[in-house]
């Protein structure tokens, strides 16, 4: 009734405002639909790029995690190689240690055959010292009883010689001789 009424008041005003609101309301619609298609077009994209994104974050976690596992072979091997290095090292050490030990005891023992040397050294000088006193010691001994036959020797003759006697030009060149000998003899042992 109220449709009827409102044609009847003025039913071109009334149906011109209903179509208005119908065009109204229609490009609000088309309006919406536009916008809702950009939106689904926007949350495509949105969806598209948040694809993309998760597709790269998944790559780069696939990159991390190789990277994680290459960086995890380096120090493994760093460590190993670090390892192996320091053996070797400690085992240069406790041969040096070891070679060292052995060529001190080894200068120990040259230096006590040293000194053993020397001992010994100054002990045969030492004895050879003393031969030499002892043969001096006799030289004199012998030159002295040397000199005491030659006197005696010496002495005999004259006694000799004045038995004899000697007639009186042959017996002072003579004399004189023994004199001489004897002389040289007492001098060689002074």
């Amino acid at each position: 009734m109220s449709k009827k009424g409102n044609k009847k008041k003025g039913g071109d005003d009334g149906e011109r405002e209903e179509e208005e609101k119908v065009m109204v309301l229609e490009h609000k619609c088309r309006a919406l639909q536009t916008r809702f298609v950009e939106e689904q077009e926007r949350g495509d994209k949105a969806k598209s790029a948040e694809n993309e994104i998760r597709a790269r974050v998944m790559e780069m976690e696939n990159d991390l995690k190789k990277e994680k596992d290459k960086l995890f072979c380096i120090v493994s091997d760093m460590t190993r190689q670090y390892k192996q290095m320091q053996e070797e090292l400690l085992k240069q050490i406790t041969d040096l240690r070891s070679t060292d030990v052995e060529k001190e005891e080894i200068i120990k023992n040259k230096e006590q055959y040293i000194q053993d040397m020397v001992k010994d050294y100054e002990y045969r000088l030492k004895k050879k010292d003393d031969e030499i006193s002892e043969l001096k010691r006799k030289i004199e001994e012998m030159s002295a009883e040397f000199a005491r036959m030659l006197k005696d020797t010496l002495d005999k003759m004259q006694e000799r010689i004045q038995l004899a006697q000697w007639d009186n030009d042959t017996d002072p060149q003579i004399m004189k001789k023994i004199k001489d000998i004897a002389g040289m003899q007492t001098h060689q042992q002074n």
